[in-house]
This record gives C-alpha cells, structure tokens and sequence, in this order.
C-alpha cells in the first residue's frame, strides 16, 4: 500500500523545508511537524473502540484507541531523529527501536549498519521513519535485519521523499509494507541523491560530519 500525504498543510511545509540554504533549526522543525502531520493521517487507520466516559454533566460517548500501547517506532540514526520526534507527539506510549546504518557515497552504495537495538516486534505496529527513500538500498537492509525480531501485525515506513527508484525496490522485496510519504519522485542523480528531492537531510538537520 502507497499513500501520498497530499494533505495542504504537509505540501507547504514540505515546500519549505526544500529551499536551499534553510537553517537547520528551520528544517529540523518542519520535518518534525512533517511527522506529527503524517502521523494523524495514519491514526485514522487504526482500530477504535467504543466507549462511554463520565462528563461532569452526565455521560458521553466516546472511543479509544486499544492499540497505542503496540506502536513501536524505529529510528535509523542520524537523518530521521527529527521525523521519529514528530511521530512521537502523536504516539507518546510507543516504543522505540535504533539503528545506525548508512551507504557507501560511491555506486554500489554499499549499507553499513553498526548498531541495532530492536525490541520485541511480535504483533506489534511498526513504523520504520526515513526522510528519504533514494536508492532503497539502506531499507531494504534494515527491513530484513527487523524480521529477526519477531512478525509485525503492521509494517509501516514513513518518509518524506520517495524516489520511484527506491519505492519499485522495496515494493517488490516487501508486498505487505505499508508506505506514507509526501512525494514521489523520478530521478536519482549519479551520487544516488532524489532530484529534485531535497539534499542529504541529515546534514541539513545537524551539519556535515568531518572527514
């Protein structure tokens, strides 16, 4: 399943954070605001239950949502801490997961992972945060590396910018995946970058690391 988050509000942030030379304060922000945005969207495909709540006037109807405690939401250090923020706000009881994986900047681009500190994902709603979706090379490692921690009842992938490249590589390795990003694009340049994308979002959001 692929959803566009075309929602207006997700559109001019995603508008902003694009524009070359923004601060990293000012990206960071949107990007979190991003997550928090896309979040709602996917509350709304949750289970609810029925339930009535006493006011101070009387009783009212209402609903809850049972499955907040089985949200676990992965991490993959450094790029996606702001998006992984946002999500947060929407689902403060969740879990967390981290992994530190990169690619080589030279074709193949390789994947390094040298951490990965997962809990039990056994019927559990896992949301894996990315800002990019380039290559597909660095999810289609952490996605395989996450089914040694048990069988999800919801594999779901949230990223900003997905290349068509990127999405055709996961899609067809992972069927069940869900996907919500804001933008689908066609090319990857020779550095394996998304254009127009938006940069290397990792260092926007903190600075490029030294050599």
């Amino acid at each position: 399943m692929l959803k566009i988050v075309d929602h207006l509000l997700v559109q001019e942030k995603l508008t902003k954070i694009r524009k070359k030379g923004i601060s990293s304060a000012r990206f960071r922000k949107g990007i979190i605001e991003i997550g928090r945005l896309m979040s709602y969207e996917f509350a709304n495909t949750l289970e609810k239950e029925e339930i009535r709540v006493e006011t101070p006037l009387g009783t009212a109807e209402g609903i809850k949502i049972p499955s907040r405690n089985d949200i676990v939401i992965i991490t993959i250090l450094r790029a996606s801490l702001p998006l992984t923020n946002g999500i947060s706000r929407v689902f403060p009881e969740a879990q967390y997961g981290m992994v530190g994986a990169w690619r080589r900047e030279t074709p193949p681009f390789e994947v390094c992972m040298d951490y990965l500190k997962i809990p039990d994902l056994n019927n559990k709603i896992v949301i894996v945060a990315d800002p990019m979706l380039a290559t597909g090379n660095t999810m289609e490692l952490i996605l395989e590396k996450l089914k040694k921690f048990g069988e999800a009842k919801r594999m779901v992938l949230f990223t900003v910018i997905s290349s068509e490249p990127g999405l055709k590589k996961i899609r067809a390795g992972h069927p069940q995946l869900e996907i919500y990003t804001c933008s689908v694009e066609k090319e990857l340049n020779s550095d394996g970058y998304i254009v127009p994308g938006l940069g290397d979002a990792g260092d926007i959001a903190f600075g490029k690391p030294s050599p």
